[in-house]
């Protein structure tokens, strides 16, 4: 404004009302420049704001699809429940194979053992000359028999560890072994020759999951007796396999809480009295504060730590293929000394985790059993259904088992013992076809 009156006193024009004009709109112009500024400081804050949240979104990339709280955690209830059902977080199996099996389920309805599952290995083991408080130590196997060195053990319940004692010698003509994969993959048992790579790597290759259990008994029953299960919702991903599923076992009256993929491993360090209240606390969600007693007993199970199994149940691992299983199953023999012929297997392989079609399940594993009770039959008895009549042997036309991959070939049928042994046996195909049955011969002296 004094800029503008020195100018308007040298051109001698002298009009106060048009001074007065000229400060007003100076000053309404000052007054819109600061507002201005203070917008933008404004508008800055905002834009500054909005880039620290575009850099948050870009770190942590929102899905595809929306899903509310409430969507998100009922699918991690699914995903938990298939958890359960390969005993391993999702992370860990083959998208591929995980799910090779299925079309070899049986049908019908699910059922309970009474008094639990022992009832079946306790009848089975009637009669029988069972060694208990010896472990397994080492396996020395040859073409004419084998050695089982063990030795006498005492627990420490706590940890979870074995303490070994007295060694024991047992001599045999042949060795079944049925020790759980998870043991295999330790080695805690020592093969004496090493196992050949094909059995070794497929050890190493499969998954064993671990699956845990809080079973807890009440004087009488506060839940639905008449449904065989309910579930139970987890807030976070991190522990969506926590207690998600309820067992019930009215008659007794029991619930079992299972507790599946990556809550499994952290209930191995939980205390006992920590567990069952995060059980019972998945139950008060449920049923109400005031509506679930104290049980009068209680049982936690940590087969991850315990040391005669490593875990529950196999599963097919990134990595690993269905022909594992039979890899697992196949039996293996000592190398001969004599390089023109394959010498007889006398180190033979059952469990759940040999059992290609039926793994991870009870009736796997006594089917296992049954296959190498006639596997071994047939060899050291002979298999009068077979074809007797056997072609010449070569050198060329035999491969030691020991050494040579197995076809990965289905041993659960009769097709696949069938091929194991034309892979490891020189017999001819009319042969084969005219026996039309499992070649227990050729099998005898090659695999």
């Amino acid at each position: 404004s004094i800029c503008l009156s020195v100018s308007l006193s040298i051109f001698g024009i002298s009009d106060p009302a048009a001074g007065c004009s000229s400060d007003f709109e100076a000053r309404s112009a000052q007054h819109d420049l600061q507002s201005a500024f203070k917008n933008y400081d404004t508008q800055l804050h905002t834009r500054q704001q909005l880039e620290i949240h575009l850099q948050q979104l870009e770190e942590n990339i929102p899905s595809e699809v929306y899903l509310s709280i409430r969507d998100r955690q009922l699918l991690d209830w699914h995903f938990a429940n298939l958890e359960f059902a390969n005993a391993t977080p999702l992370s860990t199996l083959s998208l591929k194979y995980w799910d090779q099996d299925d079309d070899y389920e049986f049908s019908g309805q699910h059922m309970t053992v009474r008094s639990g599952f022992s009832q079946l290995p306790s009848k089975l083991a009637e009669d029988l000359d069972i060694r208990k408080q010896t472990v397994v130590r080492t396996v020395n196997y040859t073409e004419h028999g084998v050695e089982v060195i063990a030795s006498e053990y005492s627990t420490n319940t706590e940890g979870g560890s074995c303490h070994t004692g007295k060694p024991v010698t047992f001599s045999a003509d042949a060795v079944l072994v049925t020790a759980p994969l998870g043991v295999l993959k330790s080695n805690d048992i020592a093969f004496s020759p090493p196992l050949p790579s094909w059995k070794a790597d497929a050890i190493q290759r499969m998954g064993f999951g671990n699956l845990n259990k809080v079973i807890l008994c009440f004087e009488k029953a506060f839940w639905d007796p008449t449904i065989n299960l309910f579930g139970h919702v987890n807030p976070s991903t991190s522990d969506r396999g926590e207690c998600f599923l309820f067992w019930n076992i009215h008659r007794a009256p029991t619930l079992i809480a299972l507790v599946a993929g990556e809550a499994a491993f952290k209930l191995e360090s939980m205390s006992k009295e920590v567990a069952v209240e995060k059980a019972l606390a998945a139950l008060r969600e449920i049923f109400g504060d005031n509506s679930v007693p104290t049980p009068t007993e209680s049982l936690v199970t940590r087969w991850r730590s315990d040391c005669f199994a490593r875990g529950s149940y196999s599963y097919v691992s990134v990595g690993s293929t269905a022909a594992d299983y039979d890899f697992m199953a196949a039996p293996v023999a000592s190398p001969s000394a004599c390089p023109s012929r394959s010498p007889r297997p006398t180190l033979f392989f059952a469990g759940e985790h040999t059992m290609r079609n039926y793994p991870a399940t009870v009736h796997g594993a006594l089917l296992s059993g049954l296959r190498e009770a006639g596997r071994i039959a047939d060899q050291f008895l002979g298999a009068p259904y077979a074809c007797r009549k056997e072609a010449p042997h070569t050198p060329s036309a035999v491969t030691p088992v020991s050494t040579a991959v197995p076809a990965p070939v289905n041993l659960n049928s009769d097709e696949g013992k069938l091929a194991v042994g034309i892979s490891t046996a020189a017999i001819s195909a009319t042969e084969v076809c005219e026996a039309r049955a499992p070649v227990s011969n050729g099998a005898q002296t090659t695999n």
